[in-house]
């Protein structure tokens, strides 16, 4: 196991100034208002509840120091059973029931609490300030030696006061197809030690106590060595916390007034990016480091930080397709009383530039980066411009890749599909990995080129082009062998299947038919894989029974004239270019011949005006009729209109309702209707030229007579229409 020195986090926090240390005499020369107020020992033990959201502090009884509050003055107290990280809170209210004293304060700032004073403060945390370890994960341990066994050093120490130790499989972090696993294991041993210096003094301004100074800074000595190993098929989280230590409060003072720091220190191990395949190395590394920033109220922040760095990795071996991320980060933070502070984090380890096409298509290096944050809301600060920033982000080089071959993936594209539509061979290529979208069968990525040579042959139909379509049923294996330009080569092999699912058949008619009278019957045939496309009402074939005749044996669109009552059965049958077959049996009820027959509709159909002479002439069935625009032959005239003659000899007083239906989003649904003896399909386009839908439709007439029962129902017409979409909206 390589020993990696990863570094880890260096937390910011801290103001420029003089001060004391915990247990020293106050600073004589600290000038603090009357309106300050510090929680004497009776005054903190008398502290029941503190919500600090609220800002409602809950005493049990009044003391001296209670007394003497009034509504304005700062409360200020070192930490307590019931305010753990102590208090800066300035009195809006105070409260008396029965023996019980509530005050309601608001987040005060130092600038409230002191008129003029300076604090400097430095401390390194060893075992002997750890209150807790929590969210260890599982085959982590951590350590602490106490300050007896450190020497002692303000930021940084010459032995290590923190031992972390993990060997565990934290992997796969993130996302439900990341399979395998990526184990870490290793160790840390690291000190951290903070500084914190401010300076208060009177200004001409408003308020007349103005913050001169701030400065925040922590030093990080660190030793580390890190394995990694696995093979893991996805895409890694960014990070996993391994554990938490929190540490005692630190107390310094300006003049009477406490100042309480809590620091806490997290750890996380980090992964992140995608690895396919195997990896596999270590490293060593070493890191001192100090991150910090000075902040003065005429030159704004200004970076204090600095570092020294040393190590080396060996080349890792890796093998699949990978975009790794591996190592360790330490975040030091600290309250300022009960408010959050400062912020920095160190992180480090190895990462992986990968780059296509190009050679070397991978670079192994170390890195190690530090950041550092101040919250604007610090309670004693007030309010200042927000300072985050990367102090330092290093990498030193450690190895680069051979030249590889070129990487074939499979897709979940289907690999069954209907005999006779085309299909896409060409290779998707990408050297980040397969991406589809396209209906390809495989990707094809080489690191070096960005795209390999490619050549994809079927074992029954030979060399494919691109797009390629197959003519005949069954199974073929496809082979895809990919070379690149140094000549290493890949292949891959899978089976295709094509099929042929039969044509879709549904006959229409309209109402019941009567012997003797001519009947339109329509079959709505379609196959998506069909190269003969519309010519399937070509393979179209009607049939009867005797005394029943058909006006022809063939076509989408016929007429029966029924020699007998009753049930009477018309057959029709359709098969595709590849012989799949749909047939159909149709039983209609025939009613008798009428007493009286009429009206009766003599000739019927959907008319247009066309020609050298633009006269009119009829649609024939089975057409595709375009509604979007009027007829050549005079402007502004309907294009197509439906028309019948009805032998009427008795001269009634007939009703016509015509039915212009179109099937629109699978549904029948009625474009226009008329009541008038003919009626227009369309108008013109109206100016929406667009584009439009182009489905099937028909026309049917209802001629009503005085006696309902011999009203006539008929299908005019029937086909396909091309129109816009927007007249049904």
């Amino acid at each position: 196991m390589k020993r990696l020195l990863v570094l880890l986090i260096l937390l910011a926090g801290a103001l420029s100034a003089c001060g004391t240390l915990p247990g020293t005499p106050p600073d004589s020369s600290a000038i603090i208002p009357d309106t300050t107020k510090v929680a004497d020992a009776t005054t903190r033990a008398a502290l029941t509840a503190y919500d600090s959201a609220s800002g409602v502090l809950t005493f049990a009884q009044s003391t001296p120091a209670l007394s003497s509050l009034n509504p304005g003055d700062v409360l200020v107290s070192e930490p307590s059973s019931a305010a753990p990280d102590g208090y800066l809170r300035k009195v809006t209210a105070i409260r008396q029931e029965g023996s019980q004293i509530f005050l309601d304060t608001t987040q005060a700032n130092l600038t409230d609490a002191i008129t003029d004073g300076d604090l400097t403060a430095e401390f390194q945390l060893t075992g002997d300030d750890l209150l807790s370890t929590e969210n260890l994960a599982a085959g982590v341990t951590l350590t602490a030696t106490p300050a007896s066994g450190l020497k002692a050093q303000a930021g940084v120490g010459e032995t290590y006061g923190f031992n972390l130790n993990f060997n565990h499989t934290f992997l796969p972090v993130q996302g439900p197809n990341a399979t395998g696993t990526l184990k870490i294991d290793g160790g840390l041993a690291f000190n951290i030690g903070y500084g914190v210096n401010v300076g208060i003094k009177p200004c001409l301004e408003l308020p007349p106590i103005c913050l001169k100074s701030f400065q925040a800074s922590v030093g990080f000595s660190q030793n580390s060595h890190l394995n990694i190993t696995g093979d893991f098929h996805g895409v890694m989280g960014d990070a996993v916390r391994v554990g938490t230590q929190y540490f005692k409060p630190k107390v310094f003072f300006i003049g009477p007034v406490p100042v309480v720091l809590v620091p806490k220190v997290e750890l996380y191990l980090t992964a992140g990016g995608e690895v396919t395949a195997h990896v596999d190395f270590a490293a060593s590394e070493s890191i001192n480091a100090q991150v910090g920033a000075r902040w003065t109220k005429g030159s704004g922040w200004k970076d204090i930080s600095g570092f020294g760095i040393n190590g080396s990795l060996n080349p890792p071996k890796f093998s699949g397709s990978l975009k790794p991320r591996v190592g360790l980060q330490s975040v030091a933070s600290f309250k300022l009383y009960d408010v959050a502070g400062p912020e920095a984090t160190l992180e480090g380890g190895v990462n992986l530039d990968v780059a296509s096409p190009r050679n070397p298509n991978w670079i192994v290096s170390g890195f190690m980066k530090g950041t550092l944050g101040f919250r604007v809301k610090l309670p004693i600060l007030g309010t200042l411009a927000s300072y985050s920033t990367t102090v330092f982000d290093i990498s030193k080089e450690l190895g680069r890749s051979a030249n590889t071959p070129p990487v074939l993936t499979l897709t979940n594209q289907p690999h069954s599909f209907e005999v006779g539509t085309p299909q896409n061979f060409r290779a998707l290529c990408t050297a980040s990995g397969p991406t589809f979208g396209n209906g390809e069968f495989y990707s094809a990525a080489d690191a070096e080129d960005g795209c390999p040579q490619i050549t994809v042959t079927s074992n029954r139909d030979g060399p494919l082009a691109p797009d390629y379509t197959f003519q005949s049923l069954g199974d073929r294996t496809i082979t895809v062998i990919a070379r690149d330009s140094a000549g290493a080569t890949a292949q891959l092999s899978f089976v295709l299947s094509t099929t042929n699912p039969p044509p879709s058949l549904r006959v229409v008619s309209t109402g019941n038919p009567r012997q003797g009278e001519d009947y339109l019957m329509s079959a709505a045939v379609a196959d998506s894989n069909e190269p003969a496309g519309s010519n399937l009402c070509g393979f179209t074939t009607w049939a009867v029974d005797a005394p029943d005749t058909l006006s022809a044996t063939g076509g989408c669109d016929i007429k029966v004239k029924f020699g007998a009552t009753g049930a009477r059965q018309v057959r029709v049958s359709v098969h595709d270019s590849f012989g799949a077959v749909t047939s159909q049996t149709v039983t209609l009820t025939v009613l008798p011949p009428p007493v009286n027959p009429y009206p009766a509709i003599k000739t019927s159909g959907v008319y247009t005006l066309g020609g050298t002479s633009c006269g009119e002439y009829a649609v024939t069935n089975g057409s595709t009729l375009d509604l979007r625009s009027s007829t050549s032959c005079t402007v502004n005239t309907a294009r197509y209109t439906a028309k019948a003659i009805i032998d009427d000899p008795q001269n009634e007083a007939l009703t016509y309702d015509w039915k212009f239906i179109v099937q629109y989003q699978g549904r029948d649904t009625v474009f226009s209707s008329s009541q008038t003896g003919s009626m227009v399909l369309n108008g013109a386009g109206g100016g929406f030229n667009n584009g439009g839908a182009t489905t099937p439709c028909r026309v049917t007439l209802t001629v009503g007579a005085p006696d309902p029962s011999r009203n006539k129902t008929l299908t005019v017409w029937s086909g396909l229409c091309t129109y816009y979409t927007f007249r049904l909206a």
